[in-house]
């Protein structure tokens, strides 16, 4: 009886903790809904997933700062890797787009920040598959004199270090060199003062960046291209395989889905497939 009784206090105390560390979990308004535990990961801080990213980025990442982002679809992709590896608390590092692309910092676990795949980049990151798929969006002031057919001889403005600006210097090849920027808002804001005719950056950025302009920009067309945001980590990283299969297993279950569901459908205002899609001419 007095063995039973052990058995039994051990068992509830067992309990007691698992629930308590399920509580303790920090992820904001994230609803995690994957197994928690049921993949491991090497983490450079103790029960914690460092994410490093480019912020602001309204959507994928909802919140003022780093230590006040509560959800979006970036964020709480990363929150149900952490829930799944059994980790209780998400840090992000917050990096301006050329440092974090650069391959130069090691001070995270993985980085997840809208990252086009591209063979070039694969040289400097292990990339998980795909996540998003990814295409180039054209925006301009409402009614300005932009086309497929003429957008070579405009002022074209891109992300210094985004493959909007690779495939803009590389394939489109203007008449005049691009004008790069150093963040979205930054980019969005010579638009609307003229700076540039049109901006061309991941059409799910230019989407999410002008919803909010009452109708002042628009996304006018849209370069297909086959590939996709894929999360980043550092070359050689022994979560990569972990990442990827954790990718693969989200799209299976539909966490992908729900999160673009809530967080991106809302924020562009338009599906991204009903942008006309433009060819080189």
């Amino acid at each position: 009886m007095k063995s039973f009784a052990l058995l039994a206090v051990a068992g509830l105390l067992s309990t007691l903790a698992a629930t308590a560390g399920a509580q303790a979990a920090e992820y904001g308004k994230c609803e995690p809904k994957g197994e928690r535990g049921s993949i491991s990961l090497e983490t450079i801080a103790a029960d914690t997933l460092t994410v490093a990213t480019v912020l602001p980025n309204p959507g994928w990442y909802n919140g003022i700062s780093p230590e006040k982002i509560e959800d979006g679809f970036e964020y709480c992709m990363g929150a149900e890797i952490a829930h799944r590896a059994g980790l209780d608390k998400v840090r992000l590092v917050n990096m301006a787009w050329d440092q974090y692309i650069s391959g130069t910092a090691s001070n995270y676990d993985i980085g997840i920040a809208g990252t086009t795949i591209t063979e070039a980049r694969k040289q400097v990151f292990d990339f998980s598959q795909p996540y998003f798929s990814s295409n180039l969006g054209v925006a301009v002031k409402k009614g300005a004199d932009v086309s497929a057919e003429n957008i070579r001889s405009k002022r074209i403005g891109v992300l210094q270090g985004n493959m909007g600006s690779d495939w803009v210097i590389g394939t489109l090849k203007p008449d005049q060199q691009p004008s790069l920027y150093q963040s979205q808002p930054d980019m969005v804001t010579a638009l609307i003062a003229g700076q540039v005719d049109a901006i061309v950056s991941d059409t799910t950025l230019v989407l999410s960046a002008t919803n909010g302009t009452n109708g002042m920009i628009e996304v006018i067309g849209q370069f297909e291209l086959d590939q996709g945001y894929g999360i980043v980590l550092p070359k050689g990283s022994a979560n990569a395989a972990v990442v990827d299969q954790a990718v693969a297993a989200f799209r299976e279950d539909g966490t992908l889905a729900d999160l673009s569901a809530r967080y991106l459908a809302p924020l562009f205002g338009v599906d991204p497939a009903s942008v006309p899609v433009w060819t080189l001419k």
